[in-house]
């Protein structure tokens, strides 16, 4: 078993499964998105998102980097992290307000709601779900 490369030069090759590719870089931005904006949402429900978020920082980016070397340990690793976070949106319903982002200007809410969606929300850890047999297929 190799070591393992932060930013491996393969994961930039033209038959490099783009699947993997995108999810390394979901689990990246899973792990620091958080850091980019502040919800309004009543404490309780902050605090609770903040030790989420805290949780989630190395086992996101241990796995992203896993995911770009091709490890069949990291694909297992961020599929049970998705899992986890996706009972963590189920049992805390209120939490999905602060994965949102709201503006007086509609678009911007629709565009930054879809990002943190995908990155810190539900959305992200439901297309990791889909993406596991592919990831399975081509992890060493």
């Amino acid at each position: 078993m190799g070591t393992l490369k932060i930013f491996p030069p393969e994961r930039m090759d033209s038959e490099f499964p783009w699947v993997l590719w995108a999810v390394g870089w979901l689990a990246l931005l899973k792990a620091f998105i958080w850091l980019a904006y502040e919800p309004v949402e009543p404490q309780p429900v902050l605090q609770l998102m903040a030790a989420k978020n805290l949780i989630n920082i190395l086992p996101a980016v241990i796995f992203g980097i896993g995911i770009w070397n091709l490890r069949k340990w990291a694909v297992w690793g961020i599929l049970i992290l998705a899992i986890g976070n996706l009972i963590f949106f189920i049992l805390n319903p209120q939490t999905l307000h602060a994965a949102m982002v709201y503006s007086e200007v509609q678009l911007y809410t629709m565009i930054l709601s879809s990002v943190t969606l995908l990155c810190n929300g539900p959305v992200g850890d439901f297309l990791i779900l889909c993406a596991t047999p592919v990831m399975l297929r081509y992890a060493k």
